[in-house]
């Protein structure tokens, strides 16, 4: 039976999710070697990997993330897994008129349905518009949202993200930037995941999402 969470969250989604990552290589490496020092390596790469953007972790935090090394099978991770999804914060809520607020100038602006949204699973939304044949992005940055819009094509091909670095399936997101002289736009196209459910569960690590964002600024 799993203890009765007693801390507050504190682990961002992206961090959860590169510590699934590292759970799924350590049970992974326990399924097809029976060699005690290739699994030792295993979970040591592992928990490096899983660690290294936990920073100012209290030791009672610590204990939390270390039970990954007692992991022994597939169940095992699930449950451990579960646990430390409730210490996960979730994406900062949002209304659906706040969404319209970061894109003042879309006036037929449909809002995502937010409550199919896992917001423990979620680092940024996403969601495609049929009206006006959009995608819109809405990004916690720098503690405040940032809104982007573009035009994600339809075709598609095996391909590495620019948001996620994952190789998924991807299509061109175009949009406009600002340029040096007021009242300038330039086009910017990057080849992200077209789902966006498969992007935000990759992605482990915010700095690759972080400098897309950048770059669009």
């Amino acid at each position: 039976m799993r203890s009765v969470v007693t801390m507050e969250a504190f682990l961002t989604v992206d961090q959860f999710h590169l510590i699934r990552k590292q759970a799924k290589a350590i049970v992974n490496a326990l399924s097809t070697t029976t060699d005690k020092h290739v699994q030792d390596a295993a979970k040591t790469m592992a928990y490096e990997k899983a660690t290294e953007n936990l920073e100012s972790i209290t030791s009672e935090q610590k204990d939390r993330i270390d039970h990954i090394l007692q992991l022994k099978n597939k169940e095992d991770m699930e449950e451990y897994l579960l646990s430390l999804k409730e210490l996960v914060i979730p994406f900062p809520e949002i209304s659906e008129q706040r969404i319209r607020k970061l894109f003042p100038k879309i006036k037929k602006l449909k809002a995502p349905d937010l409550s199919e949204l896992d917001f423990k699973e979620t680092v940024y939304l996403r969601w495609f518009d049929k009206g006006l044949n959009k995608s819109f992005l809405i990004v916690p940055f720098k503690d405040k949202f940032i809104g982007v819009q573009g035009y994600l094509e339809t075709t598609q091909h095996k391909g590495i993200c620019s948001i996620c670095n994952g190789l998924e399936e991807v299509s061109l997101f175009t949009s406009e930037k600002k340029g040096k002289i007021r009242g300038t736009y330039s086009k910017k196209g990057n080849y992200i995941c077209k789902d966006p459910a498969v992007c935000n569960g990759h992605l482990s690590d915010r700095k690759q999402l972080n400098q897309f964002i950048e770059n669009l600024k």
